[in-house]
């Protein structure tokens, strides 16, 4: 029975070390192409918070360039899988909001609001020696532009490299 509890408790301890990350918070910026700014692409700011060992939320506030303009705030429930230390796998469900004025597809818009839902999954290295963490994802979903028309589209988002700051 005490080699029962104890094997339990190794395990227990061992997964629990396992899903530990080395910062709470980090804040950082990010870059990436999008598929309104078309080959300009986004950039913006990041703030990442872990909810537990296992879970994180990611909220960043982008602008994107190129055809047009647009300003979009977005939020995702992320789920951090480690693989090596410091080095980890993430997957996630996010919602954006914001506002796009400028010409999308060949089409002209207006001030319209943009919103839409997309699935997160990404890869991150947080250095143990300094406070930093590199992070490399892709956010595929879908858009709904509302104006003086209404569009909705398969939104790839294109790939994101961010940059943040760990404490």
């Amino acid at each position: 029975m005490k080699k029962i509890i104890a094997i339990i408790a190794f395990c227990f301890i061992g997964f629990t070390a396992a899903n530990a990350q080395n910062y709470d918070m980090a804040v950082g910026v990010e870059g990436g192409s999008d598929d309104i700014g078309r080959f300009v692409g986004g950039m913006g700011i990041t703030f990442k918070q872990f909810t537990s060992s296992g879970n994180f939320m990611d909220y960043k506030a982008n602008f994107v360039l190129g055809d047009g303009f647009g300003a979009l705030a977005s939020a995702t429930y992320d789920f951090n899988v480690p693989l090596t230390p410091g080095f980890s796998f993430f997957y996630g469900l996010g919602l954006e909001g914001g506002l796009f004025i400028g010409e999308y597809r060949d089409i002209h818009y207006g001030g319209n609001l943009l919103g839409g839902f997309f699935g997160n999954v990404g890869v991150e290295y947080a250095f143990s020696a300094i406070p930093f963490a590199v992070s490399l994802d892709w956010s595929p979903g879908i858009r709904l532009l509302i104006g003086d028309r209404v569009a909705s589209w398969f939104s790839y988002k294109g790939l994101c490299l961010g940059i943040k700051y760990t404490f």
